[in-house]
Formats: C-alpha cells, sequence, structure tokens
C-alpha cells in the first residue's frame, strides 16, 4: 500500500493513527444487527452507545432489552440520542432505562428559533465495547432498516468495527457529547496490533461550527487523489467547494464515480433535487450510478485503493456543515481490498447513468429538478450565513 497520498493532505490538526489488529466489515444488515446483539451481550465494564435514530421496534426493543439488563448487571451503560431523531423514542423505555441504572443523555433539544440551531443535530452512530472494540457507520435502530421500507428489503448499510487503541480515541470523542466526565476503565489488555494486516486508522470529528474536520479531510482526499475517487452516499448534496474539487480531480485523469441511492429511497421528492446535479456531473466526466434493489443508506469513500472513510456523514452540506458526525479514515490495505471490492459488487448491481438517455428525460422532470435545485441553494445561502465556504 502507498503511504504517500496522506502526505499530501492539507496539514490540520487530528489525532495520531493508530493501528489495530482487528476488525469487522459489514454491509448487510442482518449480520449487522448479529454483530451488535452479540457485541453487547459479550460487554463487561462499559458500553458506550449513540445513534441519531433509535425508535419503538422489535429489534430495538431487543436492543434495549440487552442495554438494560446489563446495566442491571453492574455495566456502566451510556446512551446518548439525538432529541430530533429519537423523538419518537418511547417514554416507557426512558423510565426503564433509568430504573436499570443506565444513564441516557438528548443531545440538543430542539430550538423555537434560528435556522442553524435547529440544523445542528448529531447524527453520529458509534458503539464502544469494555474499551475493547469501538463500531461505527449509518446504521440506526429501527425496524425499517431491517424490514425493508420503503422497498421491501433491508437497506443496504455499513458497519466498520475495530479492536484495539482507536476504541480509547472514541471513548474521548463519546463524552464531548455528555455532561459526564472520561470515567477510567483502568489497565486493558489488548492483542498486539499487527499492521501488516489490517493497518491504521484514526477518528474524524466533525463538530461544527468549532471543528468542520470530516469536511477537511474529504476535501483534501479528494485533491490528492491520483487515479480513482469512489463515493457511496444515500444524499449528494455538496458546496460549491466540494463539487470544484470533484471536477478538477476528472480533469487531473481521475476515475471519480458516485454511487447513489436509486428509485428505493426514503425521501423521493429530495431524489429530485440530487439529481438535479447529474447532467453537469456527467457532462464533466463523473460516473454516476444509482443502486438497484434496496435503499442505499451506506456513506463511505475510497481514494486511489487505499485510502478510506467509513461512517455516519453524507455528502450533503447538512452532514459537512452543521451535523455533528463521525467518519474513521483508514489506511488499512485489507480494508482498502474489502472496500474496493464491495465497490465493485454494487455498481455491478446499480444502474450507470446513460448522459445521452438523461438529456431526453421529459420536461416535468427538469421542472421538479429545478425546483429543488433553487430551495437546495437558498437553505445553504440561509443556513451558512456570512461564513466563507
Amino acid at each position: 500500500m502507498s503511504k504517500s497520498l496522506p502526505k499530501r493532505f492539507v496539514p490540520y490538526r487530528q489525532r495520531h493513527w493508530e493501528s489495530f489488529a482487528e476488525a469487522v466489515l459489514l454491509s448487510e444488515m442482518s449480520a449487522i444487527t448479529e454483530w451488535l446483539d452479540l457485541c453487547l451481550l459479550d460487554a463487561h465494564a462499559e458500553i458506550l452507545f449513540e445513534n441519531y435514530i433509535f425508535v419503538e421496534g422489535v429489534w430495538p426493543e431487543r436492543v434495549l432489552r440487552i442495554l438494560c439488563d446489563k446495566a442491571v448487571a453492574g455495566v456502566r451503560v451510556y446512551i446518548t440520542l439525538d432529541a430530533l431523531g429519537s423523538g419518537s423514542f418511547p417514554s416507557r423505555w426512558v423510565t426503564e432505562l433509568r430504573a436499570a441504572g443506565a444513564h441516557l443523555h438528548w443531545y440538543h433539544r430542539l430550538q423555537l428559533k434560528g435556522l442553524e440551531k435547529r440544523l445542528r443535530r448529531s447524527h453520529r452512530r458509534v458503539v464502544v465495547v469494555d474499551g475493547q472494540w469501538a463500531a461505527v457507520g449509518g446504521f440506526a435502530i429501527s425496524d425499517v432498516w431491517i424490514g425493508g421500507a420503503p422497498g421491501m428489503v433491508p437497506y443496504r448499510e455499513m458497519l466498520f468495527a475495530c479492536r484495539g487503541n482507536l476504541a480509547e480515541q472514541s471513548r474521548q470523542i463519546f463524552f464531548r457529547h455528555r455532561p459526564e466526565a472520561l470515567p477510567s476503565l483502568g489497565a486493558i489488555a489488548f492483542s498486539q496490533p499487527d499492521a501488516r494486516w489490517w493497518g491504521q486508522g484514526r477518528f474524524l470529528e466533525g463538530t461544527p461550527p468549532g471543528s468542520l474536520a470530516v469536511r477537511r479531510r474529504l476535501l483534501a482526499a479528494i485533491r490528492a487523489a491520483r487515479s480513482s475517487v469512489w463515493i457511496a452516499t444515500p444524499y449528494f448534496n455538496p458546496d460549491p467547494i466540494i463539487l470544484r474539487a470533484i471536477y478538477r480531480a476528472v480533469q487531473r485523469g481521475v476515475d471519480v464515480r458516485l454511487l447513489l441511492a436509486g428509485r428505493i429511497t426514503d425521501h423521493p421528492l429530495l431524489r429530485f433535487g440530487i439529481q438535479a446535479y447529474y447532467q453537469k456531473l456527467m457532462r464533466r466526466g463523473v460516473h454516476v450510478y444509482e443502486y438497484e434493489g434496496a435503499f442505499l443508506h451506506a456513506k463511505y469513500l475510497l481514494v486511489d485503493g487505499s485510502w478510506a472513510s467509513i461512517g455516519s456523514a453524507n455528502f450533503d452540506f447538512l452532514s459537512l456543515w452543521f451535523n455533528h458526525e463521525l467518519n474513521l479514515e483508514l489506511r488499512a490495505p485489507l480494508a482498502a481490498l474489502l472496500l474496493r471490492t464491495l465497490f465493485l459488487r454494487e455498481f455491478a448491481q446499480a444502474r450507470e447513468i446513460d448522459p445521452e438517455p438523461w438529456r431526453r428525460r421529459p420536461r416535468w422532470r427538469r421542472i421538479i429538478e429545478w425546483f429543488w435545485a433553487q430551495l437546495d441553494r437558498w437553505v445553504q445561502a440561509h443556513a451558512l450565513g456570512q461564513r466563507r465556504y
């Protein structure tokens, strides 16, 4: 694996790279739910659990029971939920968790005034168990993810988990959203990391307005790319600087591909706004794919086949400018190989948009796309205000 790519990135303050010995990369919701359940059941000392969406359902109740049982058994259980995304979290579950001794914290109660304050959410997904395993991704604790709505099949998702010193980084990040101080876990024995097999990683913590680390790192990766930039995201709505970096990458001869949600999506109208970008993207040489057969909700990126980013951040201005997000960037040969294989499989199951038929799409579609594009520009302009891109 070439290690020259990260050295070309725009410098900024960030955590040290950490080697890790074990990792898990999952894209099927059935495997993700099973892994999460087993990991939580195996906890002996501490569970840190944060998600944007945790709502009533069969699997969510199973997760809740595990958390309550672990808290009763003496495991320290800390849960952080976004007040908007998990707004329908049952009140009786709140009572049960607190009665069991779990520590539940709501992030950012809704504000009545100020567009920016209403937009700022904690969109992070992170699970840390016993300070040893840390998992990130785009998964939510909802039966919709495994039951199939709106497409009647499970979502295409992503979970990446690793064991080692990265778990301590994730513990520090988790407690930034908490009223408690970071508790000590004492001495924990780890297996010696073998970077020959996996490699190194570090967390990217987007905490606007203080830190835009996720956006800066993704932008730097695109600007540094020499051969390929492959992006998987359900929502594509970047700011002009990101778009310009993508176009310039194509001009340098970089193979730029976007893997986006297709007909099966949780926001059908929003899809028109995303499609408003297609014609300009394809005219500049970007290959656009729409995933078929399921709702693509995973968020991951692979640059030059050697640098990767996986986590909660979408490729839209809300994630990159407003939401609190958590991604894991990787310089890991095996993880990069697995992601490349996954991308190739997903491209094969997706529909590549053909520029010629797309130019002949019905006029009514163009009108709807234009309307959403104008609304998008208005929201970005009013949300960002006087801040420079």
